[in-house]
């Protein structure tokens, strides 16, 4: 599946229907129902590693991403329409400035980032309120293997 990729007149610009809280809910939940996994009111504990995953994982794939960018959203719904996503990206990678209608928290797993000349390493976040503008890049060390970056982000 090629992700099909957003352009406006400023540039690109994510598709967030996945984060408008009814919308998402309801994609998430369609998606656990169709392979039949229960976490909300279930009666066992829930892993990325269970049987059915790796399908869900791959239906809750974020299309239009730039090129370098990789995301998926967590089959989990935090709260009162909280969402989360896991983003891997390659070093040198590039998210054009754009902005979301959400708060955004992020914070890097692995690797590193850079925004507005701030490299954020491994534990660091940035939280961006809704409607400002704002671009990052997936820092290149020089080598392959500890270059790029997986970040962690939740919109609000």
């Amino acid at each position: 599946m090629s992700p099909k990729k957003r352009v406006t007149r400023q540039g690109w610009q994510p598709d967030d229907s996945a984060i408008e809280g009814s919308p998402g809910a309801r994609k998430i939940r369609a998606v656990l129902e169709e392979h039949g996994i229960i976490i909300v009111g279930g009666k066992k504990v829930v892993t990325s590693r269970d049987k059915g995953m790796d399908d869900v994982r791959f239906k809750l794939m974020r299309e239009g991403m730039p090129e370098g960018f990789v995301q998926w959203q967590l089959p989990i719904i935090f709260g009162a329409g909280t969402f989360a996503f896991l983003t891997k990206s390659d070093p040198g990678a590039i998210v054009p400035t754009h902005m979301h209608r959400r708060n955004l928290f992020r914070i890097v797993l692995w690797g590193s980032i850079i925004t507005d000349g701030i490299e954020l390493k491994t534990a660091d976040w940035m939280y961006v309120p809704k409607g400002v503008p704002y671009s990052y890049h997936a820092a290149f060390t020089g080598s392959p293997t500890l270059s790029g970056a997986i970040t962690l982000h939740l919109y609000d």
